[in-house]
């Protein structure tokens, strides 16, 4: 899949979980047992170590790139190295994102829409995640 596509697929998902969100707030609000268990500390957990990993993971990539690269003796890896960086900045944006979203998540009213808003966008964060695990996961069994 290559980037556009990816970003596509982002976008059509997240048009179709919030028009769920906002057509049929029971799905994917607090009813959803799951959910309701899982849009708070859990969530932050499993971002926590989500990002984790793949940061570890990213940097090993960079480093043997830059290894490439010295062996080479010039820069040609730029712009795979940008796209490496930009993937794990992304990364920790979204965990920025799970603990705003943790956080406001109780305060925001009681109504069943706002409750499914907040979940659809936790599994936005999960999904926009595993998009960027992809992208990597193809670029490291690339090199």
């Amino acid at each position: 899949m290559s980037k556009i596509d990816s970003w596509m697929f982002f976008l059509l998902a997240c048009s179709f979980m919030f028009g769920t969100a906002f057509m049929y707030p029971e799905s994917v609000g607090d009813e959803n047992a799951f959910l309701k268990g899982f849009v708070n500390h859990e969530f932050l957990n499993f971002m926590g170590v989500i990002v984790t990993i793949t940061l570890a993971s990213t940097a090993n990539i960079h480093i043997e790139l830059r290894k490439k690269e010295r062996e080479a003796e010039e820069e040609f890896l730029d712009n795979t190295r940008r796209s490496v960086k930009q993937s794990a900045f992304s990364l920790i944006w979204a965990l920025f994102l799970a603990l705003v979203l943790v956080v406001v998540k109780p305060i925001l009213p009681e109504a069943e829409v706002w409750q499914a808003i907040a979940n659809t966008c936790s599994i936005a964060i999960i999904l926009w995640g595993i998009l960027v695990i992809l992208d990597i996961t193809k670029l490291a069994f690339r090199m």
